[in-house]
């Protein structure tokens, strides 16, 4: 939260759009986790949720869940070309 409320402050003293990036995502080697404004169609996240592999758990059933995840495709057959 001290991150966050930092960067809002040095955004709104300096006037500049300053990308703010939570401790979760900064402690993530992998880039796993990311956050952002899904109406932005530039952001980070707008992507993620645009891939094809991008799910969410039990839409079918009305959730309306706000945490998307991303499938992961491994090709374990040395059979078929990658």
């Amino acid at each position: 939260m001290q991150r966050i409320a930092q960067a809002r402050i040095a955004a709104d003293r300096d006037g500049t759009g300053e990308h703010v990036v939570t401790a979760c995502q900064a402690a993530c080697p992998t880039q796993a986790i990311s956050f952002g404004d899904i109406n932005d169609p530039g952001a980070e996240v707008t992507r993620r949720k645009a891939s094809p592999l991008t799910y969410a758990a039990l839409p079918e059933q009305g959730t309306h869940p706000r945490v998307t995840y991303e499938g992961r495709i491994l090709n374990r057959n040395p059979a078929i070309p990658s």
